[in-house]
């Protein structure tokens, strides 16, 4: 499905050869305010990260506050994983 470790994988992989660039992020989730089940509830998010040849799936589950609560810690979160993978 497009909320999955393979998905992430697949769009930070495939990011860095359409772009060109050293460094990329993929983030796939489900937001809501629909289409969470128990396997995939809503809040679920990977973000992906790849820089040179190295990959990194990370897995959350953010508390379901809304679309915007969800999206906006995604995107915290993944400027905070860049960080600590750039060290």
């Amino acid at each position: 499905g497009a909320v999955s470790i393979q998905c992430c994988f697949s769009m930070v992989n495939n990011l860095t050869k359409i772009t060109k660039s050293n460094i990329a992020v993929s983030i796939t989730g489900i937001a809501g305010p629909a289409g969470g089940s128990k396997k995939k509830p809503v809040g679920l998010v990977y973000i992906g990260l790849k820089r040179a040849n190295k990959i990194k799936i990370h897995r959350f589950v953010f508390k379901n506050r809304g679309r915007a609560y969800i999206q906006k810690n995604a995107v915290k979160k993944s400027l905070k994983l860049i960080l600590s993978f750039l060290k």
